[in-house]
C-alpha cells in the first residue's frame, strides 16, 4: 500500500478503487512529499487520540 519510491524523496500510496461495472478495481497511485506524509501523521495521531477512551487526570479519585 505505501512504498518508498526510488528518489527517496517521495513516498507512493497506491490502492485499488471498486467501480461499479467495471471486471477490475482502479488502481490508484498518489505520491506524497516528506512535508505532506508529516501533516498525514500528525493529523492521524490527533485522530487516534481521540478515538482511545478519556485518562482520569492526575489527583482525582473515582
Amino acid at each position: 500500500m505505501w512504498q518508498l519510491n526510488a528518489d527517496r524523496r517521495s513516498v507512493q500510496m497506491q490502492f485499488g478503487l471498486p467501480v461499479q461495472g467495471t471486471p477490475e478495481p482502479l488502481m490508484v497511485k498518489i505520491d506524497f512529499d516528506a512535508g505532506a506524509i508529516e501533516q498525514i501523521i500528525e493529523r492521524l495521531t490527533v485522530l487516534r487520540a481521540q478515538m482511545l477512551p478519556a485518562q482520569p487526570t492526575p489527583g482525582k479519585m473515582t
